[in-house]
């Protein structure tokens, strides 16, 4: 009976070593191999994405191909408005109007999914072994339309995601996103790459909305260090919907519907590639490009 359990004791060792040769290690950056965490700039897309799952596909590859890089903390922004698909009357009025219709609980709602769509599809190893990722949320303070999301990578834990939706600046997010660096993200292996973590939708924009005594902390602890690897912001100048669009590790590329023509004056045109600029560029820039581009 022991040489039996001893054998069977074997074979389960035996499979779980062949387990982790297929899925040990993360996907090797091969974007960095030439030079590390200094990846060739990618170019921009000439149109925008055309539905949600087109935002998280594009979202996933820039924030895997920053990930192999060895971004391990990042920031998201991802669009909270169905106006950004096309030129839906209804949705560019609201935007323009009060640039979302309701409070942080409501944008909760619409971001969740998103966020629960797309950090499976974000890579931080080779292989599921065809296995699902699995996703669970923690809400933190409902008012705040705050919330924790992880996904448990089936490769192991080494391959797990974290993501903070909607964080603001308040000194308890501070102090989370302190622990979950120090719980989560380091994954004290030499061998091992630290664990990635997102920050989504963040309330603030700069050092300026942490007020004077916080923007310090905040530009050592987050604005310093957590870098920007996808965005996809819109909102209006000169009453044009006008997106932003950041992918890694391309510029910041400035995008809007532009229509010169009397004789298709009132046909609907997709948003195009107009500007780019190698930081998200300020109301002024934007107005100056619209000026050269738009027909008076």
């Amino acid at each position: 009976f022991a040489y039996t359990l001893s054998m069977h004791s074997r074979l389960i060792i035996i499979r779980q070593l062949l387990l982790l040769l297929l899925l040990a290690g993360t996907s090797s950056p091969s974007s960095c191999l030439v030079s590390a965490f200094s990846p060739s700039p990618q170019s921009l897309p000439n149109n925008l994405p055309s539905n949600p799952d087109d935002v998280v596909r594009q979202a996933a590859n820039s924030i895997t191909n920053a990930y192999e890089c060895g971004v391990h903390l990042q920031t998201i922004r991802l669009p909270l408005s169905q106006a950004i698909y096309g030129n839906k009357e209804e949705g560019f009025v609201a935007d323009r109007a009060i640039g979302w219709q309701g409070g942080p609980m409501e944008t909760y709602r619409y971001l969740s999914p998103m966020v629960n769509n797309l950090l499976p599809r974000i890579r931080t190893a080779n292989s599921t072994a065809g296995l699902n990722v699995k996703v669970s949320e923690q809400i933190l303070l409902d008012f705040d339309g705050a919330s924790l999301q992880t996904s448990e990578h089936p490769a192991g834990a080494f391959y797990d995601i974290q993501a903070l939706l909607q964080p603001n600046t308040d000194g308890y997010y501070i102090k989370t996103i302190q622990a979950i660096e120090e719980q989560f993200c380091n994954t004290r292996k030499a061998d091992k790459p630290n664990r990635l973590f997102l920050l989504v939708n963040p309330a603030w924009r700069d050092r300026s909305s942490f007020g004077i005594f916080g923007a310090q902390k905040a530009q050592e602890l987050i604005l310093d260090r957590y870098e920007t690897t996808y965005a996809l912001d819109q909102f209006i100048v000169r009453g044009r919907q006008i997106s932003l669009l950041k992918c890694w590790s391309s510029d910041w590329g400035l995008y809007a519907a532009i229509n010169n023509s009397d004789e298709k004056k009132d046909e609907a045109l997709p948003a195009e590639l107009i500007a780019s600029y190698a930081t998200r560029p300020e109301y002024k820039d934007i107005d100056a490009v619209l000026k050269g581009v738009v027909k008076k």
